[in-house]
């Protein structure tokens, strides 16, 4: 026991103050009076050391501990998963290579005594498991550095083994995330450098959606590598329809045709367009293709039937009408139409329209054609500021009163947890926080029981019952308010914070819209299920099911019954979890789905139904050459080391010793991580043990001296 860990801050009158206490519970006990048990002496010392570790107890003496961690080198090994290193010549030996590769590599690093993180990688970074299969569809190199810093940049790591072949085809620039870890990157490369023979659809472009009775652009971008001066046949089908084709002879060893073609949008519902291309003749120096999968190349477009019509009446431009302009018609599904209240006249109609929305309006103001609109529309939204005059909208359209006083309120948006009109963005709370309040105006407010408050006013640190954001649903019309100004700022924000993107901001503008606009809310099962997704994402859907009451029931079993345009269907059971239904379907073929989900509530059959795209991706296939130069490269620049191509299972073994010499010049040793901690000393059981054994040893003696 080392007795420089011994803490004590006491004064010198304490000590003294405790040894004296101690001698004198001593003498009274065993030196006054007659008759004392024997043996004496013993018994004395016995009480002494008790009474003065009590006593030194009440100094509140702490004990110094250290503890030592030794934290082994760990060498994170990051392998490329996509499909695109074994494409082409001798695709199964450089594919049996990848996956001996990825069994073998963990004794490279056992023989240094160092431990490993072996990770693979496509559009994202999972941990390597057994068997492996390389069959990624996206190459997102930087982004997978990017993830080894965010796991290692605290840990002891020598280096890190990275095999891959260099084509990165997603995500951001690979030697600016490899710059960010600070250490030497040893690289193994894979795939082929050669150019090859091979024909190309590399890119199918048009909008997401159309509608009907219009046309469409469509642009087709053709590549041939290897086919100089050969005829090729460029073709866009639709189902057995040949839509368009034409010719196309390559002038290079290298060459690129962008085709553009008009298709009319006859039928509503997703048309799926496949552009093709193919040899008018085999030439004698034509050696082939070594891949037929991207001489095709399919996309989806949405034939819709009309758009969500929402006509604004405004009383001038502001900026938070193009803020809200601007959301609304991020949904490929809207048009916004802005008309300024000094062009209306008297018996003038006003467009059709699905959402009227009144932004900035004097309601004394308000024209004939606007207040007929009012009346006969099924969903509005009025948009107020801090100056407008809520007591002259009819409280039975806005759902509140408001006794307005002479100042303004910048008041932020905080969230109500009983809103239940439509579901918030899920981190609208914490976005909320960080946007600039709105000018509000100020005053006492009656609100109705009908409305429905998704966002109070919280003005500093107090958060209010006043309305900023609220929803309002009557029998034949549903109405939205907005009490502050200053959205334009909520959206600027947004933006700046997402890169451009403000997502948050136009989710909920658009949910309201959705609102307003739909009545399928009162469905009592309600899938939520992607329109879009690629078929390397999961497809993930989600169930919610409400009884009689319109209350939430998980007390319910949900079947998917899911149909691939062409195939049969197949059924599917949604699992229960805390709030929902969850239903994880994993990654899908490309084509057109049409699903059915279905349950039995109190006997009563519920059903929703829909449909949605899963578009191909063969960015993979494109037989770009291996980029080895970007490893050298990034090699170079970190101090590590290109350590060879991987072609076969027999390189191997080279590539295992070149490692094992590039690990011993690295001077990688254990890390010693000390951490002191200072604990009361009655927390040591030694002291305890003490202090018990005196008492008891004390007690025991004069029971058996004839003392008591």
């Amino acid at each position: 026991m080392d007795v420089s860990n011994l803490i004590v801050a006491a004064e010198p009158w304490q000590w003294a103050g405790i040894l004296i206490l101690a001698v004198a519970m001593t003498w009274v006990l065993y030196g006054w009076g007659k008759n004392h048990p024997t043996p004496r002496g013993v018994l004395a010392m016995l009480r002494f050391v008790s009474a003065a570790l009590l006593g030194f107890l009440l100094l509140e003496p702490m004990w110094r501990t250290t503890t030592e961690t030794r934290e082994v080198p760990v060498v994170p090994v990051l392998i490329d998963a996509t499909s695109s290193q074994w494409m082409g010549p001798d695709s199964l030996s450089r594919r049996q290579a990848l996956q001996n590769l990825a069994q073998d590599v963990p004794a490279w690093m056992a023989s240094q005594g160092w431990n490993i993180d072996l990770l693979d990688f496509d559009r994202e970074v999972r941990s390597l498991t057994l068997p492996w299969e390389p069959e990624g569809m996206r190459t997102d190199l930087g982004g997978a550095l990017e993830s080894v810093r965010d796991r290692h940049i605290h840990r002891n790591v020598p280096g890190v083994l990275v095999v891959t072949d260099g084509r990165a085809n997603r995500g951001m620039d690979p030697e600016h995330s490899a710059a960010k870890l600070d250490v030497p990157y040893f690289f193994i490369a894979t795939g082929d450098t050669a150019e090859v023979s091979d024909l190309a659809i590399d890119k199918v472009r048009m909008n997401e959606v159309a509608y009907l009775g219009n046309s469409f652009p469509v642009e087709i971008v053709a590549q041939a590598r290897g086919a100089t001066d050969m005829p090729m046949r460029l073709t866009l089908t639709h189902g057995s329809t040949t839509l368009a084709e034409t010719r196309w002879t390559p002038s290079g060893p290298f060459a690129s045709k962008t085709w553009l073609v008009t298709v009319d949008a006859s039928q509503a519902g997703p048309m799926t367009l496949r552009a093709s291309i193919t040899p008018e003749t085999t030439s004698e120096g034509w050696a082939g293709e070594v891949t037929l999968t991207n001489n095709r190349r399919s996309a989806t477009i949405e034939v819709l039937e009309s758009r969500r019509q929402i006509l604004v009446v405004a009383a001038a431009p502001h900026p938070d009408l193009a803020a809200l302009r601007t959301s609304a018609e991020s949904n490929k599904h809207q048009e916004v139409n802005v008309i300024w209240v000094s062009e209306l006249t008297s018996g003038m109609a006003l467009p059709d329209h699905d959402v009227l929305v009144l932004h900035h309006l004097q309601p004394s103001l308000v024209p004939s054609p606007v207040v007929e609109a009012m009346g006969a529309t099924k969903a509005l939204w009025i948009l107020g500021n801090k100056d407008t005059p809520w007591n002259d909208w009819p409280s039975s359209v806005v759902g509140f009163q408001l006794d307005t006083e002479p100042l303004t309120t910048e008041a932020q948006g905080q969230i109500l947890d009983n809103f239940e009109a439509f579901p918030l963005p899920s981190s609208l709370g914490t976005s909320l926080g960080q946007w600039p309040p709105l000018a509000c105006p100020t005053g006492t407010y009656n609100l109705s029981p009908s409305l429905q408050l998704a966002l109070c006013q919280q003005v500093g640190p107090v958060t209010t019952t006043w309305p900023l954001w609220a929803v309002r649903d009557g029998e034949n019309q549903r109405v939205a308010v907005t009490l502050g100004e200053g959205l334009w700022r909520w959206r600027m924000r947004e933006a700046v914070t997402h890169e451009g993107q403000a997502v948050m901001f136009d989710d909920l503008v658009n949910r309201t819209i959705q609102y307003l606009s739909s009545r399928e809310d009162i469905r009592r099962l309600r899938v939520d299920a992607p329109e879009r997704l690629d078929e390397d994402i999961r497809c993930v859907m989600k169930a919610e099911v409400y009884d009689a009451s319109l209350s939430p029931t998980m007390d319910v079993d949900v079947i998917l019954a899911l149909t691939r345009e062409g195939f049969p269907p197949t059924e599917h059971r949604f699992v229960a979890a805390d709030r929902d239904h969850r239903l994880d379907l994993g990654r899908l073929l490309p084509g057109v789905y049409t699903w059915v989900a279905s349950c039995k509530q109190n006997g009563e059959n519920l059903v929703d139904k829909g449909q949605f795209v899963v578009d191909a991706v063969q960015v993979e296939a494109s037989l770009l050459p291996a980029n080895h130069g970007l490893l050298r490269r990034m090699a170079r620049q970190s101090q590590g080391e290109f350590l060879g191509i991987l072609e076969s299972p027999e390189d191997l073994e080279e590539l295992a010793s070149r490692w094992e010499a590039a690990a011993a010049s690295m001077s990688a040793q254990d890390v010693v991580h000390t951490t002191n901690e200072r604990l009361p000393l009655h927390h040591q059981t030694w002291l305890l043990a003490l202090l018990l054994f005196t008492l008891t040893a004390e007690w025991t003696l004069r029971r058996a001296g004839g003392g008591f």
